[in-house]
């Protein structure tokens, strides 16, 4: 008799473990990409444009009202212009590194918040001439909404923090240097959209 009660408890057992399972494995995240141009404003070259694209694996699928969402990582490769190369050439500069801190707006009903998503900006070689690429990697922040329906997060204006850097690995002349970058007008700004219940 106890044996008999022992295999029921044990395959009740196995039974929520495997329903425990399935259900982690249904849940899933959101991925979303868009291609944005910045107007990035150099206090020693004026404005450039910068086409950075902005990807993420795992944004939510979903929310629920009041209920934060977790926090999602995201990667933001962006060129550097021909322009902007030939400056930090001529400042001695041969890698460069910062931050990128970007403007988040969250619609959600008639609710638009502002969240802000900070970026990293690792050591990227400078070349001699031409574009490059250099690839930051961050977070949005997570959120909490106040309307059953959908929430859209888009992408706003930017601020680079950037420091050229010498072979030695010390700072050039110019120092960390602080670049305003403003999304150009007419473009879709709209990064994902998910259903709020």
């Amino acid at each position: 008799m106890k044996t008999g009660l022992f295999a029921r408890a044990a395959a009740c057992v196995l039974a929520v473990g495997a329903l425990s399972v399935a259900t982690a494995g249904t849940s899933s995240a959101a991925t979303a990409e868009l291609s944005i141009t910045y107007s990035c404003n150099f206090s020693i070259i004026g404005a450039q444009d910068m086409p950075t694209t902005v990807s993420s694996a795992d944004l939510p699928d979903s929310a629920t009202v009041g209920v934060p969402t977790a926090a999602s990582n995201t990667t933001v490769k962006s060129t550097v212009s021909e322009d902007a190369t030939t400056t930090l050439n001529w400042l001695g500069a041969k890698s460069v590194d910062g931050t990128m801190t970007s403007n988040v707006p969250v619609t959600n009903g008639s609710a638009t918040q502002t969240l802000t998503s900070v970026s990293t900006v690792p050591s990227t070689p400078v070349p001699s001439s031409g574009t490059f690429q250099v690839t930051a990697t961050g977070t949005f922040p997570a959120m909490t909404l106040a309307n059953v329906g959908t929430a859209t997060i888009s992408l706003g204006n930017a601020t680079l923090k950037l420091t050229p850097r010498q072979a030695d690995g010390s700072p050039t002349w110019l120092g960390t240097i602080t670049v305003p970058c403003t999304v150009k007008a007419g473009q879709n700004t709209a990064f994902h959209t998910f259903p709020v219940a």
